[in-house]
């Protein structure tokens, strides 16, 4: 009897790094080489180069069942559970797909600063860019760190695309579709003038986005030619990066000065002659730590060159030695609290050094603003500046003090005068009837933030509960980890803190959480399981204010217009997503449209 072969499956496609160019002359060269392989003029797929870590997902039956990095090219690592806290990763698509993609996991600026500052809060070292701050977070051991560290996608490749999909720009459009976050900047163009225009247009623009980008990548259009053309052992013969040249700028070191942070971490900054840099003049930049300084070695009176660590953050690279002036010593790591003068410390573990005398002033400052911030007690005029006058003037030395004031204490303070003072002690006695959650929140406890504080107030429900609660029964709701529950329970152990929330307690403030368990169904409620887009400048609320409206409402709010989306809301000035929804047939409502049908 003769053997049936059985067929095998295509091997795995390897995820290789791409070539790249610096310059347009050389970009001109890659064209060249591309028409003589094919014969014939060719098309290109234009998109922007994002600034992530590589990432396969792969789909059977239309479930996610693995997400790896590039790691060799062949054999990356398994990060599924960590790809499954990130927002913009569809878990089940729409059809059944067996299939796999790839792109780029990424941070975007505004999340790369916040975790930065908060990693410096906390005596941590801070991430040198985006790049690396998304890579650390999605090979976090602990999925619920890579979900609170707000990493984003963008899906730009299909492995084994329908056949009916035969060109990149067709390939992307339908990932879209199919609910995978695509970048909508990239186009289609015909020549090297039009390539060339967009290279321009990015380079002009790349500042003023939202993520970062270190490039532009060129693909031929047609997945056929593709096909054709394949690898060279090391990278895609039909793509190409084009590569932005890094923008420094050369300057003097003046100063070098410590700032006490609300947890006592004290933290050096080079004060330099101002420069123009990526859209903005730049005079400081963050040093972070005394390893840092010292790595870098940078002294008063150097030269040094200048970046933006994603294209947001002023940076040190370099010292230029050349320049070092004759007479330059070394700098001298302070040893003592630029603010109280007491001995600063090194703790095991942290990079940073830290005053941990608990009546430092500026720890003081630092911490009554905190706790009168929006996020936490929310009392309205009571800012940075007047916060410095009342301890200047000696009328407060803890949050407890600022319930004690009186029209006669807050009339020393420059510029207010009788409206100024009424309208602040009003706030102050408002601020008494906040829900517990915003309490905690503002008592400014290591690693405790505002959503930390409301699902531990809402489970245990008042502040004495809490204050008695060990380590591991705050450590068992969910998303609270060890590290939150130990800071808590070290934090309400000391003497001091218990005698602030006495003194908090006696002046009148709740204690008890106020907020509902489970929001209240509305009947009659047009967005419930609704999936919703927002675009364009909104004039009644903010995005952030808008979304969560929508979404205790039920609606599911998108970043994106697809053949599932219900509903795009549209402020002025509504660009490409308006225009999508127009040509799909998606329903639009203006924002007073959408407000009236909210109310």
């Amino acid at each position: 009897p003769t053997e049936t072969a059985i067929p095998q499956p295509d091997p795995p496609r390897p995820m290789l790094a791409m070539g790249d160019v610096n310059t347009k002359a050389e970009q001109t060269d890659f064209d060249q080489r591309m028409q003589k392989l094919v014969g014939h003029p060719v098309e290109y797929n234009v998109e922007l180069k994002i600034d992530g870590l590589s990432l396969s997902l792969e789909y059977e039956n239309g479930k996610l069942v693995r997400a790896s990095t590039r790691g060799n090219g062949y054999v990356g690592e398994d990060v599924t559970a960590n790809a499954k806290y990130i927002s913009d990763i569809p878990q089940t698509l729409p059809e059944p797909l067996t299939t796999e993609v790839r792109g780029e996991c990424y941070m975007s600026k505004e999340a790369f600063a916040k975790l930065n500052a908060e990693r410096e809060e906390q005596g941590l070292a801070v991430f040198a860019n985006p790049r690396n701050a998304a890579a650390g977070s999605l090979r976090q051991l602990d999925p619920k760190v890579t979900k609170k560290r707000q990493l984003s996608t963008f899906i730009y490749t299909w492995v084994n695309p329908p056949e009916e999909i035969t060109s990149q720009h067709q390939a992307i459009q339908k990932m879209h579709d199919l609910g995978f976050h695509t970048n909508e900047t990239g186009r289609k163009l015909k020549t090297l003038d039009e390539v060339f225009a967009f290279i321009d247009e990015y380079t002009a623009k790349r500042n003023s986005l939202t993520y970062g980008i270190d490039g532009i990548v060129l693909k031929i259009d047609d997945l056929g030619i593709e096909q054709e053309l394949g690898n060279t052992v090391k990278v895609p013969r039909w793509e190409i990066a084009y590569k932005f040249p890094p923008e420094e700028q050369e300057t003097v070191v003046r100063d070098i000065v410590w700032t006490v942070g609300r947890t006592g971490v004290v933290t050096p900054t080079a004060v330099m002659d101002p420069v123009q840099l990526a859209g903005t003049t730049v005079a400081r930049a963050s040093l972070h730590n005394p390893d840092y300084l010292n790595e870098k070695g940078v002294r008063i009176g150097d030269t040094v060159k200048l970046h933006k660590a994603g294209d947001i953050i002023p940076e040190i690279s370099e010292v230029v030695m050349a320049k070092r002036p004759a007479d330059s010593v070394a700098y001298q790591i302070p040893t003592t609290c630029p603010s109280c003068g007491q001995k600063l410390v090194h703790l095991e573990d942290e990079v940073a050094l830290r005053c941990i005398n608990p009546s430092c002033p500026a720890q003081v400052e630092e911490g009554i603003t905190h706790f009168a911030s929006r996020p936490a007690m929310n009392i309205a005029g009571l800012g940075p500046k007047i916060v410095k006058q009342l301890i200047a003037k000696d009328l407060v030395h803890n949050v407890a003090d600022l319930y004690h004031l009186t029209a006669d204490d807050l009339a020393q303070l420059d510029h207010f005068k009788e409206k100024s003072i009424n309208n602040l002690l009003t706030a102050l006695d408002n601020s008494k009837q906040n829900s517990v959650e915003l309490l905690i929140t503002g008592l400014g406890i290591d690693h405790v933030g505002a959503k930390a504080a409301r699902l531990i107030a809402q489970k245990f429900k008042n502040l004495a509960k809490i204050m008695s609660l060990d380590v591991q029964e705050i450590a068992s709701i969910d998303t609270i980890g060890m590290t939150i529950a130990e800071s808590m329970t070290t934090y309400f152990a000391q003497p001091e803190a218990q005698k602030v929330i006495d003194e908090l307690r006696e002046s009148g403030l709740n204690m008890d959480y106020l907020g509902a368990d489970e929001p209240a169904e509305i009947e009659d409620n047009p967005f419930k399981d609704k999936t919703v887009v927002l675009t364009g400048k909104l004039e009644h609320y903010t995005r952030s204010e808008f979304t969560k409206k929508l979404q205790a409402l039920g609606a599911k709010v998108t970043g994106s217009v697809s053949h599932k989306t219900d509903y795009v809301i549209y402020g002025k000035d509504a660009g490409s997503k308006y225009t999508k929804a127009q040509t799909l047939g998606v329903p639009l409502l203006t924002e007073e449209e959408a407000i009236a049908q909210i109310e």
